[in-house]
């Protein structure tokens, strides 16, 4: 199976897509069972979401041999798409399973320009985080709408990772000019979407206000 199987696959419908953001863990995973789900890297396993009854969950990585290849040998009834090199960068995939789709790419890194280095045909973007990735596929599955969830850009309580998620936080006196840079790549590729595909992106907060229900936010929203 190639990406062009997907083509419209849900056609007109509405999609979530999570991210790992420190918003995500104050969801109950209930809500996205029985939905359409575009989830990245290990977030679907952390929620729970490989599960009977549950058949439309899609995940995107960057990562072969960390996150798609193990998840798809634990999860044959799941397709988990990824990039044919790892990480992004030039190569080929090194295991081909039934239940994983490696699509064609430009190689990026985290200085990623989402005009200069959009995706290739038959491909998805692949930006300076998985979570472009799995926005394009939401819209090439035809999407109407994608409700991103967890794609914060943002610190939360001091946390820029929902509890439990494997990569953890990150650390040191440049974390926030990461998220800043993340940001705007997110909002660049939200727009490209938008334009190329006519789908409504929006985010999704479990908060009226994070700083006004006893939590202190640092960061913008798409």
């Amino acid at each position: 199976m190639n990406l062009d199987a997907l083509k419209d696959r849900h056609k007109g419908q509405e999609i979530y897509v999570l991210g790992s953001g420190p918003t995500l863990g104050y969801f109950d995973p209930y809500m996205f069972v029985g939905k359409i789900v575009v989830a990245t890297n290990r977030v679907a396993e952390r929620l729970g979401l490989y599960r009977p009854g549950n058949p439309w969950v899609y995940t995107h990585t960057h990562y072969h041999d960390e996150d798609a290849y193990p998840l798809a040998e634990e999860n044959p009834r799941y397709l988990f798409i990824t990039p044919e090199g790892e990480q992004g960068y030039a190569g080929q995939p090194t295991r081909e399973l039934g239940n994983v789709i490696h699509y064609p790419h430009r190689p990026t890194t985290f200085d990623f320009d989402p005009e200069a280095k959009w995706a290739l045909p038959g491909g998805l973007v692949v930006g300076s985080t998985s979570i472009h990735g799995s926005m394009h596929l939401a819209a090439h599955l035809g999407a109407a709408t994608i409700w991103l969830v967890g794609a914060d850009c943002g610190t939360l309580d001091g946390a820029t990772n929902h509890e439990g998620y494997q990569s953890g936080n990150l650390a040191g006196s440049n974390h926030l000019e990461w998220l800043q840079r993340w940001d705007g790549h997110l909002v660049a590729v939200a727009n490209r979407l938008r334009a190329d595909y006519r789908v409504g992106i929006h985010s999704l907060s479990p908060f009226v206000n994070p700083n006004l229900e006893g939590h202190k936010w640092e960061g913008t929203r798409i």
